[in-house]
């Protein structure tokens, strides 16, 4: 008799139970919280990407960047500044190109499908009355197990491509020689 009441009193303990539970759904909360941190970093730096494309563009629309000495200098050097430190510059793509009128515009990325890198035109930050199309891209790398699958421009890689695109006709300015 003595028996049967100590497997009841063992059958009917709680103690230790809430840590056993913690243990299992830790992981998971774990892996929720590491998610959400990593994809609003991954917004945060897209947003930024797009104030520092508009505020380096707005040197080639009003004709600044045109009449320094450097002109692809001038705008790395306005894009990078207005970066934060959580992007390497050196790791941003960018081009600029003129376009014949508005209808010629075309706003999809391109991507070399054997090594995956977005296809640059070069920079042309052309003239007074141009139309122009600016694009800063980079390529987030996605450090959270299983978001990447959601997330991630190519299949396999773990990145996800962040770009900002910049459509604007430049003002006139009288280039000096």
């Amino acid at each position: 008799m003595i028996r049967a009441t100590t497997l009841q009193k063992f059958n009917q303990s709680q103690d230790g139970a809430t840590a056993v539970e913690f243990a299992l759904v830790a992981p998971l909360l774990i892996f929720i919280f590491m998610a959400i941190i990593e994809v609003s970093l991954m917004f945060f730096v897209s947003v930024n990407m797009d104030g520092a494309a508009i505020e380096a563009a707005r040197r080639i629309r009003t004709g600044q960047t045109q009449v320094s000495g450097d002109p692809e200098t001038d705008f790395t050097s306005a894009l990078c500044a207005k970066l934060d430190s959580i992007i390497n510059c050196g790791l941003v793509r960018y081009d600029a190109r003129t376009m014949t009128s508005y209808s010629a515009i075309s706003l999809t990325t391109e991507y070399d499908p054997d090594t995956g890198e977005p296809i640059t035109y070069g920079f042309n930050a052309g003239g007074s009355g141009d139309i122009i199309v600016v694009r800063v891209m980079y390529a987030w790398t996605i450090n959270t197990p299983a978001i990447s699958t959601f997330f991630e421009t190519f299949p396999g890689t773990n990145n996800r491509m962040l770009s900002s695109t910049v459509v604007f006709k430049n003002e006139p300015y009288e280039p000096t020689l």
